[in-house]
This record gives C-alpha cells, structure tokens and sequence, in this order.
C-alpha cells in the first residue's frame, strides 16, 4: 500500500528533493529517480511543468521553461513513471503542480494514472481545501494516493487541525511568505512558529519547505519538524549536466555524480 511507503520515513530529518520533469532533459525523470534513491534520500517530489508557475521562484520557473520547451507534457510524464517501481524507487514519490494541468488533463484520469504508476501522493497548492473533500478526495482515496496541504505562519490552528484529520501524508510548511528559492531565515518568529506547530501534537509529520539549500539550512529546520524539502538548490545542481547519448537525455553518469554529491553537501 502506499501509505506505508510514508510510514518508512525516518522521525527526524527526513530528506525531501523536489525536480522538476523533463529538466534538465525532457527523458531525464527515472535516472534522476535512480540517483536519488542511490544517494538514499527519504522521498521525492516531481514537479509537472506548467507555465505559469506563480509560487516559485526564478530557478524553478526556469526549469518549467525549459521542460516545456524540451516538450515534456503530463502524458509524457506518465509514460516515463510507468517504469518507476521496476526501476528500485522504493522511497515516497509525490507529484506537485497546479491545479489548471490536472483538470485540462482530466482529474479522473490524471489520479488514476497516478496511482498505477506507483505514485503515493499529489501536491496541489492552489487546490483550495473545500474543493478537496467534495470532489478530490473520492479520488485520491480510491487511487490510494495521499493529499499534502501547505501552512504558513499565518494558518489558524483550527485550519490546520483541520488538515491534519484528513490523515494527509505530512503538512507542507511553508517557512517564508516569498516565492521558491530564497534563503530561509530561522529568525525567532519564524522558530517560534515552528515549535507551536510542533506542541500541537499533530498525527501529521511536519516537513519544511521553501528557502531550504543547504545543511545549515537543512538542520536549522528541522529543530521542531520532521524534515525538509529541497528544491531550487537542487534544480541548479542539475541543470548543467552534460548531454547524453540522445538530445532527450543528460549524461547518466554525471547525473549519478551530481545527484549524490549535492546530496552529501545537504546530510
């Protein structure tokens, strides 16, 4: 069952890594999978392009750019995920996008090819919550797939206990107000808020996100949560991989090489 692929992430520091498909290379998604589990982070994050990404910031919005111009599409995306779990992945692997790709692709469909590619969970940020239980969440259950909702510092405790009884595969914290891709600053506001999320006692993990890049980032963080999601930093990482054998596909050895030393920089 998918859900208990989310029970195997560690209690502390869990290690997220967000990219974005078809980036560098429209054929890259399974070898950066690979790199990912080799380099044993705990779970993934597959961003499917779209082109008007307005949370994210210049780095991320850049690999959407150059994903679509690379002609990667939801369709393509799924095809590629068919082989996800006959490949080793055996972390947690989520999709994060907008909420306009699923619905021109069709909700119904794009859930349940979701679910029959291995896929545990969808992350939809402009979904809004209500939207959720009355007509998503018939579909995420039936394709055993588990929702994600963001916090921020300003989500009252009754929203997010709301969240939490939904039994979602962790809260998504947002640590800044700004888009993708900036430093986080753990000031004192920002850690207080994090540790009254933490003496909630929620059922839900807490894993940190935006503005996360490094180790000091990464452990300043994950003080009084459960881990953290690097994305922007990692999408710069890969970006200047050399081509492959084709021009759909980025050198599978210098992948491998990058991936992982990014990866040890972070743990």
């Amino acid at each position: 069952m998918t859900s208990s692929r989310f029970e195997q992430l560690p209690a502390k520091q869990a290690l997220s890594v967000f990219f974005t498909a078809g980036h560098p290379r429209r054929d890259d998604t399974i070898a950066i999978l690979q790199a990912l589990q080799e380099a044993e982070v705990d779970m993934v994050e597959i961003g499917f392009p779209f082109s008007d990404p307005v949370a994210d910031g210049p780095t991320i919005q850049e690999g959407n750019a150059r994903a679509l111009a690379n002609g990667m599409t939801v369709e393509l995306l799924f095809e590629q995920l068919r082989e996800l779990r006959s490949h080793g992945v055996n972390y947690p692997v989520l999709l994060m996008g907008y909420l306009n790709p699923v619905e021109r692709y069709g909700a119904t469909r794009f859930l349940e090819e979701a679910g029959q590619c291995g896929v545990d969970g969808l992350i939809l940020p402009d979904m809004p919550f209500e939207e959720y239980l009355t007509r998503y969440k018939p579909l995420y259950e039936k394709n055993g797939l588990k929702p994600v909702f963001l916090i921020t510092s300003r989500t009252s405790p009754e929203r997010v206990r709301a969240f939490d009884e939904v039994h979602p595969a962790f809260l998504y914290v947002v640590s800044s107000d700004a888009v993708t891709g900036g430093k986080a600053s753990v000031t004192h506001d920002r850690d207080a808020f994090f540790k009254r999320l933490n003496d909630m006692r929620l059922r839900s993990r807490l894993i940190v996100g935006f503005g996360v890049s490094d180790r000091e980032s990464f452990r300043a963080v994950t003080t009084h949560t459960h881990g953290a999601i690097i994305g922007s930093a990692f999408v710069r990482a890969v970006k200047d991989v050399p081509q492959g054998a084709s021009e759909t596909t980025s050198d599978a050895a210098t992948v491998n090489k990058t991936v992982k030393e990014f990866i040890k920089q972070v743990r």
